[in-house]
């Protein structure tokens, strides 16, 4: 079974005639890399290994480590149906010229990752690097025994599984949320502090950080781990991507609205609260942070914030909206601080289209991330402001993405 397990992805991936191989015959081990040094410097001799391909954030890590010409595996699964390759074809989507890819059919929630011994043997003997971009982002799943699998034993397994080999590195894509409902500025080397959670999303992210953390000490694997602020940007329509897609049906909403006659003065609060930090990071900045960042030698052992630099309050980010929409009803409200009385049945449908999220709205926090704005300068990288104009291409993207839904009110009865 094991040969049937790897498929080698040709360049043009969209149009590729697939074909299965063995992974590539290990090399002698390299040595770690200078603290100059990143994934886009030169060709390695070995592997990265990426899970979460065929996610928000997974599917813009390797299109950039294709681009910087490394030979990636993707670690997917077969979903509804589709075969791990093909749901990794369809993610990426056209590949860049010289290309390197392989696709390894596995599943984090299964016994041994879904992989045969032989297949242990190879990943051993050419993957140093781990980007781990999987995991289940629903807040509450219906049943937590996957969910926790998926999220700390699978990734377990994996370490364990590839240690001892040439593994010398694991990038470990966390959530700066799992400071919970704590408030106030949270440091980059803070973890448990007996904060309580939101969600179990938030609770469980935190504990697979600790665990991989724990066990790679005694295998000698250095763990760097990455904690973005709620990631935006065009998503699939994915549990990855619900965040993003919320805020994209946010501006589209306010879009539609703006065409009605008499919507761009319709009357519309949404409870929240306006002098908070509104912590959103484009996609774009995380996934270059990422591969930036997962092998050099000056971030081992680091765990860093990946957000923008200076987030605007959510007033400031409403308004930088509102006013390139020409919406002019709109206003945030502090329910502690005002009454919030006799909403109408469209402030009630919104607040519901909201109430996922609605626990963030409420919470004023700021993630400190000097160590991450340190290393990221050293690579040349200069962290994002949600200037007007950044704000002004994401509601672009809003508005404009080919796999975005059509821009809707949401329902509601009078």
């Amino acid at each position: 079974m094991a040969h049937l397990l790897v498929h080698r992805v040709a360049p043009g991936i969209a149009h590729a005639r697939l074909r299965h191989r063995a992974l590539r015959r290990a090399l002698a081990r390299p040595r770690r890399p200078h603290a100059g040094h990143t994934l886009a410097e030169g060709r390695a001799a070995v592997s990265i290994l990426v899970t979460g391909a065929t996610g928000f954030i997974g599917r813009e890590v390797v299109q950039r480590l294709l681009a910087a010409r490394r030979h990636v595996l993707a670690l997917a699964r077969t979903s509804d149906g589709v075969p791990a390759v093909e749901r990794v074809v369809a993610a990426l989507g056209d590949a860049p010229p010289g290309a390197d890819l392989d696709v390894l059919e596995g599943d984090l929630a299964a016994p041994d990752c879904g992989l045969a011994r032989e297949e242990w043997q190879r990943l051993r003997a050419t993957i140093e690097t781990v980007i781990h971009c999987a995991g289940d982002t629903r807040f509450e799943p219906t049943a937590m025994a996957p969910y926790v699998a998926g999220h700390v034993h699978g990734p377990l397994r994996l370490l364990e599984g590839l240690a001892g080999g040439r593994l010398a590195r694991w990038a470990h894509l966390s959530t700066a949320f799992v400071c919970g409902q704590r408030s106030g500025t949270i440091l980059e080397r803070e973890d448990d502090t007996g904060q309580a959670f939101h969600n179990a999303y938030e609770r469980v992210k935190l504990e697979a950080e600790r665990v991989i953390q724990t066990a790679s000490a005694g295998w000698g694997v250095d763990v760097r781990v990455f904690r973005p602020s709620i990631v935006v940007g065009a998503a699939p329509a994915t549990a990855g991507g619900n965040p993003s897609n919320l805020f994209f049906d946010f501006i589209r909403m306010l879009a539609s609205l703006a065409g009605l006659p008499g919507g761009a003065r319709l009357r519309l609060r949404v409870a929240a609260a306006p002098h908070a930090r509104f912590n959103i990071v484009p996609v774009d900045h995380v996934a270059t942070a990422l591969v930036a960042l997962a092998e050099r030698g000056d971030c081992a052992d680091q765990t860093l914030h990946l957000v923008v630099r200076d987030a605007p309050t959510q007033a400031e980010m409403l308004r930088m909206i509102t006013e390139r929409l020409g919406v002019h009803g709109v206003r945030l409200v502090d329910a502690r601080r005002e009454p919030f009385d006799e909403p109408s049945p469209f402030e009630r449908a919104v607040a519901q289209m909201l109430e996922p999220y609605r626990a963030y709205l409420t919470q004023d926090v700021r993630f400190d991330d000097a160590t991450a704005a340190r290393l990221l300068a050293r690579c040349g990288i200069e962290r994002p402001r949600l200037t007007p104009d950044v704000v002004h291409r994401l509601i672009d993207q809003a508005l404009g993405a080919a796999e975005s839904r059509r821009a809707a009110l949401p329902r509601f009865r009078d």
